[in-house]
């Protein structure tokens, strides 16, 4: 019995959509990381920033290569959520998701929610637009050479004394670790290691994965706000 060519394309869908989101999970982890570097000392963090923008050619490759990752991702779920919305043009009479967890039944806004965050972090660290702009003249001073470069974490530290930033970053993060939680799953079920058996160890790994992701980002804003770093 061959499958329908609609099949296969669905198919194709959420493998391509599996892999960019493994790779943006994987940037996720390396950036995460690189963010707790703010419980140190000023100078590692801001000699890391700066070493990432000594090397602008390594630098913006990466960027394109996740910039096109990104789109890849969007393109591939928005494709997926038409298919399944065409599959059935009229809605339940009544909706009864039983199967069907919260997660699943909100990636499309909590994606959408997760794009104009990643937009905004754009906007508040990396363009430093305004009313950010007075991050610029933050400059880190090193004791012995004197010369001076961006001290990042003080913008960082800066940015998140702001409570309707730290509450929009909290928010943010909440509906990342929802997306990614269901998206981790979804991602073990389409590579066909659940099944009756292991179906709860892969779903505990998933969770895990990604409330360890949810904790290791979320603690940075909060601990800034609540004065645990200065």
């Amino acid at each position: 019995m061959q499958l329908p060519s609609r099949s296969y394309s669905t198919i194709g869908l959420k493998i391509v959509m599996g892999l960019s989101g493994l790779i943006l999970f994987l940037f996720l982890v390396v950036h995460m990381l690189g963010n707790w570097q703010v419980f140190l000392p000023p100078y590692y963090m801001n000699t890391y920033a700066y070493f990432l923008k000594s090397k602008p050619l390594l630098l913006w490759t990466i960027r394109l290569f996740l910039l096109l990752t990104l789109v890849v991702h969007v393109y591939t779920a928005i494709r997926l959520w038409r298919i399944n919305r065409n599959a059935r043009p009229f809605p339940y009479a009544l909706m009864l998701p039983n199967q069907a967890s919260f997660e699943s039944r909100t990636m499309i806004f909590s994606g959408f929610v997760i794009l104009l965050f990643i937009l905004f972090h754009l906007y508040h660290f990396s363009f430093k637009a305004p009313p950010f702009g007075y991050f610029k003249n933050f400059l880190y001073v090193f004791e012995k050479s004197k010369e001076s470069i961006p001290d990042v974490r003080a913008m960082v530290i800066a940015g998140f004394q702001n409570p309707w930033v730290t509450f929009f970053y909290v928010f943010s993060l909440t509906l990342l670790f929802l997306h990614l939680r269901h998206a981790l799953e979804s991602f073990l079920n389409s590579l066909g290691f659940v099944n009756s058996r292991s179906l709860p160890w892969e779903k505990i790994v998933a969770h895990a994965f990604a409330l360890v992701l949810y904790g290791g980002f979320v603690v940075v804003p909060l601990a800034i706000f609540f004065k645990l770093v200065h």
